[in-house]
C-alpha cells in the first residue's frame, strides 16, 4: 500500500502544484523539478522531458511512500498524519535542501522563495494524502 500511497499523495501533489502555479505563486513546477533532475532546462519542457518528468515523479512519491509505510509498520500508525508528515518534510529538506543544490538542477529556485513555499505547500498535501491512504488501507495490520 505504500506504493499507491506514494502515487495518490504524488498525484494530489501536482495537482496542488499546478494550481500554485495557476494563480502565479510557483514559477516552476515539480514535474519540471523531477525532470530537470536529469535533463538541461532547455529539455524540460518538450514532450519527452516531460515524459522524464513524469515517471521520475510518481517513482519518488512511490520511495516515499514505501518508507512511510516502513514507518508505520515500524512505530505504530498513531499520529499517522504527523508521522507522513515527518517523511515528507525530511525528503523536502533532503531533495530540494541538498540534492537540487548539490547537482546544481534548477539554480533559479534559489531565487524564488514564492516558489518554494508553494513547493512546501505541495509536499503538505503529498504528507497528508499519502499517510492517510496508507495508515487507512493497508493490508498488514499496523500497530495502533
Amino acid at each position: 500500500m505504500g506504493v499507491i500511497g506514494g502515487l495518490l499523495g504524488t498525484v494530489g501533489m501536482h495537482i496542488t502544484n499546478m494550481a500554485l502555479q495557476f494563480f502565479g505563486i510557483v514559477k516552476i513546477t515539480s514535474l519540471q523539478v523531477t525532470a530537470a533532475l536529469f535533463l538541461n532546462w532547455s529539455q524540460v519542457n518538450t514532450m519527452y522531458g516531460s515524459i522524464i518528468g513524469w515517471v521520475n515523479h510518481l517513482f519518488i512519491g512511490a520511495v516515499v511512500g514505501i518508507i512511510i509505510s516502513l514507518v508505520f509498520k515500524y512505530f505504530g500508525k498513531d499520529y499517522y498524519l504527523l508521522k507522513g508528515l515527518g517523511v515528507t518534510g525530511l525528503g523536502y529538506l533532503v531533495g530540494m535542501g541538498f540534492v537540487i543544490p548539490l547537482i546544481r538542477a534548477v539554480p533559479q529556485m534559489r531565487t524564488d522563495p514564492l516558489t518554494l513555499i508553494g513547493h512546501m505547500i505541495s509536499y503538505t498535501v503529498f504528507g497528508l494524502i499519502a499517510s492517510y491512504t496508507i495508515a487507512n488501507y493497508s493490508r498488514h495490520r499496523i500497530n495502533s
